[in-house]
């Protein structure tokens, strides 16, 4: 199992995948568009919060974020590559 990951190179991912959703976040919905996606994802504003600080996001909360930003998953995973596969519709 040559692709095992220690704890601290989780740490390193988890928390790079939170700057990122921030980053779609803010391009997307602004500064203060949290509650406003929050509510389009159909979960609490705290959720979002704890998500964009390293929590844990539930696989279905995941693919309905892809659904509605466009957002390149293998730019959320890696940081590399473009950041939006599509664009969301209005």
């Amino acid at each position: 199992m040559d692709d095992y990951q220690s704890p601290a190179d989780w740490d390193e991912v988890k928390h790079g995948l939170a700057a990122r959703l921030r980053e779609v976040r803010m391009e997307l919905y602004g500064e203060h568009g949290g509650p406003m996606l929050a509510e389009e994802l159909k979960i609490p504003h705290r959720a979002w919060v704890r998500y964009e600080n390293g929590a844990s996001m539930p696989a279905q909360v995941m693919l309905r974020f892809l659904e509605r930003t466009g957002a390149n998953p293998h730019w959320l995973l890696t940081g590399a590559g473009s950041r939006f596969a599509t664009r969301r519709e209005g």
